[in-house]
């Protein structure tokens, strides 16, 4: 019986994205014996042929935009747990065992693993915390990138139905902040869970937007329309 529906988003251009894909799905259905992810592909390159092996695989008309791709994606959930994760990354085994059973035990919301690699273009600061964290240790709270990962979190059935859809004008950036404050004024409760281990390459996908034109538009041109949802919070 499936346990957690994984939501990846890619932009298959050529053949090393297509195999960074390839290898990250590869290593999430070999984490378990036991075929337990309805894994969901969103595909933004809708002119190519390649073919990965997933359960649902989407090609949505719009142009790129991350939350509108989540939005697409979450009404093939089924599961009594959902995640969303990039395509820069392996999974290490067991890691959703340890998750969830970290989930069960502190009565957790949401969780996010911890890469045990560097992650490439992270604060250096916070990316060593979170690195460093030691794996018997289940650490609440909401600090992006140390506690909550925007490359992978998970969440339970009833966090994903008042959760979604997601706020579409946040494309990109800022849509894991925007995630961590609505959880946050419904009082969740989100943890990293160090000993759940998948490695995050980090970034790997940026250049595909930097050489297409629309790298500020769907990263640092966001944070004024954060600021100006959340100021009643954030001041």
């Amino acid at each position: 019986m499936k346990e957690l529906d994984v939501i990846i988003l890619t932009n298959t251009i050529d053949d090393a994205i297509y195999n960074m894909t390839k290898n990250a799905i590869k290593s999430l259905r070999d984490s378990s014996e036991n075929d337990l992810f309805n894994i969901i592909l969103v595909e933004s390159n809708k002119a190519n042929n390649y073919q990965y092996d997933v359960d649902i695989f989407l090609k949505p008309e719009e142009d790129f935009n991350y939350n509108v791709y989540l939005n697409k994606a979450v009404v093939h959930c089924s599961c009594d747990y959902s995640a969303v994760s990039n395509n820069d990354v392996l999974f290490h085994k067991g890691w959703w065992s340890k998750m969830k059973q970290a989930m069960i035990s502190h009565n957790l919301d949401t969780a996010s693993p911890k890469s045990p690699r560097m992650q490439v273009g992270i604060v250096t600061a916070a990316e060593m915390k979170h690195r460093y964290t030691p794996l018997n240790k289940i650490v609440e709270g909401y600090s992006v990138v140390v506690t909550f990962c925007g490359w992978f979190w998970a969440m339970k059935k009833e966090i994903r139905e008042w959760l979604f859809p997601l706020d579409e004008q946040f494309s990109f950036f800022y849509q894991d902040n925007d995630i961590i404050m609505r959880l946050q004024e419904k009082n969740c409760r989100h943890a990293l869970v160090a000993g759940s281990l998948v490695d995050h390459f980090g970034q790997s996908s940026h250049k595909i937007l930097k050489d297409s034109g629309n790298y500020l538009k769907h990263t640092y041109s966001l944070e004024k329309k954060f600021v100006d949802k959340w100021k009643h919070k954030l001041s």
